[in-house]
């Protein structure tokens, strides 16, 4: 969502609003092969002189692509984060608001890249080698210990 400085002056603080982004602009980016429903709660608050802090609530649903089948995967996001913008440049730990516009879509979409997992897979791999291992040991056994099995 974009907002222009002079529009956040005159609205109530905190504000509170509700959207749903269209970030088809990720489809390709990695292993994402689809993005739906991605819905935004984010809460401006003034945080000083052209200086706000915004509060997102994200949620959504990537399309990934499973890394052993290449099947497409559903993989869910519920995410919060908050970020600082501000116009003063010295400010660390800010978003520097470089025109007369706050944007917030940069910010939602580090978010859910960093949310989303470098690989998934729902494929199981059969443990075979444990029980080649051990059947090999068992062929293995020195005969001066083999009464010792009886032991065990």
């Amino acid at each position: 969502m974009k907002w222009a400085l002079a529009q956040l002056n005159k609205i109530s603080m905190p504000y509170t609003f509700d959207e749903c982004l269209d970030l088809s602009e990720l489809v390709g980016f990695e292993n994402i092969k689809s993005v739906n429903n991605v819905n935004v709660r984010t809460t401006i608050r003034e945080y000083g002189d052209d200086t706000y802090q915004c509060e997102f609530k994200i949620s959504c649903e990537l399309g990934l692509e499973d890394s052993v089948t290449l099947e497409i995967i559903n993989y869910k996001i519920d995410t919060e984060t908050t970020e600082l913008y501000t116009t003063n440049p010295e400010t660390l730990d800010a978003t520097i608001i470089e025109t007369s516009t706050l944007d917030t879509k940069e910010a939602i979409i580090a978010q859910i890249l960093s949310e989303k997992p470098v690989s998934i897979s729902n494929h199981e791999f059969e443990d075979d080698y444990q029980d080649e291992d051990e059947a090999e040991e068992e062929d293995n056994i020195n005969p001066a210990f083999a009464s010792l099995k009886d032991l065990l």
